[in-house]
C-alpha cells in the first residue's frame, strides 16, 4: 500500500513546560520511520505532523480537529492523558470530535497489556474515527506506547484502506482472512486434529511419530529447495558468500615460465663452472628479448619470467662471486659450484592451473583462500547464491526483554540473542521478529508478520505437549503447513519441528526449536543451519572426529548430544572431550566454553554407560583446543 501518513500528539504538561524530557513522542515516530523496527517492517509510514502540547481539553480537541480535517493525515497517534489523575482528559477531548467509535482497536491494546501488568485495567484509551483519519490514543510512557502500537500495527493498513476505500486493498484482504478461517473451521471439525485451547481434549500422547536423526535430516533434504536467486557481487564483499556457480581458471597460472629461487637463469647443458652475468631481472619485467649463449647466464628473483631459453635456475647459495663491474655496484661474473639439473627451480607455464581448469565448484563458500585463488585466475568479481532472509521468533508468556524489570514467574529470552548470534556467527543476517505470547491471535499476527519479511522463520518454544504449546496446530490451521516432522528420537531436542508452508505464492520454511535454552543452542546447529545451508547452495559439512572420553556418561534410551570441550594433546593421535558439567538442557552456563557436541549412542542392555577412555564421535563447532 501507499504510505501511511501518520500525526503525532503527545500530550504532557510536564514534557511542554519542559520539566521532564518528551521521551515517547521521538521514540513512536522512529517506530513508524524506521524501516528496520518491528512497526517500521508491517507499513511503511510518514510523519507529516507533531506536536507536544499540555493536558489541555480545549488544545487538544483544536489539534485534533486541524489534522483531521486536513486531509493530510490518515492516522493520528495520541500519547498520555489516558489516566485517572485530574488532568488527564485526552479520551474525553477524543469522544468530543470523533464521529465513529472503534472499540475494538482499545480493546486489543488492553488485552495485550493486561499480559504485562494488572495495572493495565486503568489505561482509559480512546479510539475512533474522525471523516478519512483513525484517532489512537496511546498510553503516555515510551515502553507502554510501543507496545500497544506494535499490538494494532497489523490492523492499522487495512483501517486506512477502509478509510480511504481502496477496494482492491480491501477485497485481498478480506479473501486472505477469509481462507485462514475457512481453512481452521475444517481443520476443527476434523475429530484427529489438535484442538487449541481445550485442556480437557487435548492429546495426552504426540501425534507425531519418533523418527531418528538420521530420518529428520532425509527429510530436510528432501523437502528444502535451494533458493534460485544469485547476485554478482565484488571480491571485497565476497568473503562468506556462497558461490553459485563451477569457476574456471580465466588464465594460465603462472602465465610465463618463473624462477622458484633468487638465483641465475642459465643452461643446464654448461654444467658447473664460471658464468658471465648478462643482466638482472625481478618480478614484473619482461625476459623475452634477452638471449643466453654458453657460458652465459641473467640474475633473477623469485617469481620473475626467465629467458625462453633458460633451462634451469641454481639458487644464489650455491653460486660464488668473481668479479664485479669497475664501480663494484653490477655483477660481471659468478661460479657455480653444483651439478645442474635440466629443468630445476622452475615454474613452467600452467603449472599450478591451466586456463579452462575447475577451480572452484558452486556451493563452496568463499574464505581467504578462495578469494586469493579466484583473484590469481583474473577474476574481479564473482556470482554468489543470495542468503535466504532469516528470522528469531520466541514464544511464552513467561519470557521479558532483557533490561525490564522481571516481574514474579518471568524469565528473561535468552534464546533469541543466542539464536541471532549464532546465525551471524555463520555468515547470516538474521531478523529479531520479538516475543510472541502464548495467545492464539498474538502468535498467528507475529507469525504472518514473520513470513511477509521472511523466509525461515526460527521459533523457541510452543512445541511439546503443554496445554499451551499450540505452534504445531496454528501453523496447520492458520497457514495449511505441512508438518514434516515433529519429534526426533534425540537428547535434548525431542520436540524439534520441521515444517513448510506457501505463503503469498513463496515457500516458507519452519524450524521449531524446543524452548529450554540448550535444547534450542543444540538443535540449532543440527536442524535449522543444515536447511539454511541447503537454501543457499553451500556444500560445506560440519567436522565430526573421534574423541577418547574423559568422564563417564550413564547413556539415555535416546541418542544423546552432549556439550563438550575438545582439546588436543601432543602426546596422544586423538583429541579429548572434556565434560562441560550437567547436561540438564536448561542450564545454558554449561554451553560457555563448549565446542563440539559429543554423539552419544542410545542405552543397550550391553552397553548402558560410557567410561573414561572410550571412544566417540563429536561434531566441533568451534575451533579444538591444545594442551
Amino acid at each position: 500500500m501507499n504510505s501511511i501518513r501518520f500525526g503525532i500528539l503527545t500530550i504532557s504538561d510536564s514534557c511542554s513546560m519542559q520539566k521532564n524530557e518528551d521521551k515517547s513522542g521521538p521514540e513512536i515516530e522512529d517506530c513508524i520511520k524506521n524501516n528496520n523496527s518491528e512497526i517500521g517492517k508491517i507499513f511503511k509510514g510518514e510523519v507529516w505532523f507533531k506536536k507536544l502540547i499540555p493536558d489541555d481539553e480545549y488544545a487538544i480537541k483544536e489539534n485534533l480537529i486541524s489534522w483531521s480535517d486536513s486531509k493530510q493525515v490518515d492516522v493520528i497517534l495520541t500519547i498520555g492523558g489516558t489516566g485517572f489523575s485530574k488532568r488527564d482528559v485526552t479520551p474525553e477531548a477524543t469522544k468530543q470530535i470523533i464521529q465513529k467509535e472503534a472499540p475494538g482497536i482499545a480493546i486489543a491494546m488492553l488485552t495485550a497489556s493486561l499480559k504485562i501488568t494488572p495495572m493495565a485495567m486503568l489505561s482509559r484509551a480512546t479510539c475512533g474515527i474522525r471523516d478519512k483519519t483513525l484517532i489512537i490514543n496511546l498510553p503516555g510512557s515510551p515502553k507502554a506506547a510501543k507496545e500497544c502500537l506494535g499490538v494494532i500495527a497489523p490492523a492499522i493498513p487495512h483501517a486506512v484502506d477502509l478509510l480511504r476505500d481502496n477496494r482492491k486493498k480491501i477485497k485481498d484482504t478480506h479473501e486472505s482472512v477469509q481462507n485462514s478461517s475457512a481453512i481452521c473451521s475444517h481443520k476443527c471439525q476434523d475429530k484427529t486434529s489438535l484442538c487449541l485451547g481445550n485442556v480437557v481434549e487435548r492429546h495426552r500422547e504426540s501425534p507425531y511419530p519418533m523418527i531418528s536423526m538420521e530420518e529428520a535430516l532425509k527429510i530436510i533434504y528432501k523437502n528444502t529447495d535451494p533458493l534460485k536467486l544469485t547476485l554478482t557481487v565484488d571480491m571485497e564483499k565476497a568473503y562468506g558468500r556462497i558461490l553459485d556457480s563451477d569457476v574456471y581458471s580465466k588464465y594460465d597460472l603462472p602465465p610465463f615460465r618463473a624462477s622458484i629461487k633468487d638465483g641465475y637463469a642459465v643452461l643446464a647443458s654448461d654444467g658447473k663452472g664460471k658464468r658471465k652475468v648478462l643482466s638482472g631481472i625481478k618480478a614484473g619485467d619482461l625476459a623475452t628479448e634477452i638471449k643466453l649463449e654458453s657460458g652465459t647466464c641473467v640474475r633473477v628473483n623469485t617469481g620473475a619470467p626467465i629467458p625462453d631459453d633458460a633451462t634451469a635456475v641454481i639458487q644464489v647459495e650455491d653460486t660464488k662471486f668473481i668479479k664485479g663491474t669497475f664501480d663494484n655496484k653490477e655483477e660481471k661474473e659468478i661460479e657455480i659450484m653444483t651439478e645442474i639439473k635440466h629443468g630445476q627451480d622452475i615454474r613452467p607455464i600452467g603449472c599450478d592451473i591451466k586456463k579452462g581448469e575447475l577451480i572452484l565448484k558452486g556451493g563452496t563458500k568463499l574464505e581467504a583462500v578462495e578469494l586469493g585463488l579466484l583473484s590469481a585466475c583474473g577474476y574481479n568479481e564473482v556470482s554468489v547464491t543470495e542468503f535466504p532472509n532469516v528470522g528469531v521468533l520466541s514464544t511464552g508468556d513467561e519470557l521479558q526483554c532483557p533490561g525490564t524489570v522481571l516481574r514474579p514467574g518471568r524469565v528473561y529470552d535468552s534464546n533469541k540473542i543466542t539464536l541471532l548470534s549464532v546465525l551471524k556467527e555463520n555468515g547470516f543476517d538474521p531478523v529479531d521478529m520479538g516475543i510472541a505470547q502464548d495467545a492464539e491471535a498474538i502468535m498467528v499476527s507475529k507469525i504472518q508478520h514473520a513470513l511477509s519479511q521472511v523466509d525461515v522463520l526460527i521459533t523457541t518454544g510452543s512445541v511439546s505437549m503443554g496445554d499451551r504449546d499450540m505452534l504445531k496446530p496454528i501453523l496447520q490451521h492458520h497457514f495449511n503447513a505441512t508438518i514434516h516432522f515433529g519429534r526426533v528420537n534425540m537428547k535434548p531436542g525431542k520436540p524439534t519441528t520441521f515444517a513448510t508452508c506457501l505463503f503469498e505464492g513463496r515457500k516458507k520454511y519452519f524450524l521449531c526449536l524446543p524452548g529450554n535454552p540448550v535444547s534450542a543452542t543444540v538443535t540449532m546447529h543440527l536442524f535449522a543451519l543444515p536447511v539454511l545451508k541447503l537454501l543457499c547452495k553451500d556444500s560445506s559439512i560440519p567436522t565430526i572426529l573421534e574423541t577418547k572420553l574423559t568422564s563417564s556418561y550413564i547413556l539415555d534410551p535416546r541418542p544423546e548430544y552432549a556439550r563438550a570441550i575438545i582439546k588436543w594433546e601432543k602426546t596422544d593421535n586423538l583429541p579429548y572431550a572434556y565434560s562441560t558439567g550437567n547436561q540438564i538442557s536448561s542450564k545454558l552456563l554449561n554451553c560457555k566454553k563448549a565446542n563440539a557436541l559429543l554423539i552419544l549412542p542410545a542405552r543397550t542392555m550391553e552397553k548402558p554407560e560410557l567410561h573414561p577412555g572410550d571412544i566417540v564421535q563429536a561434531m566441533l563447532f568451534g575451533f579444538p583446543q591444545y594442551m
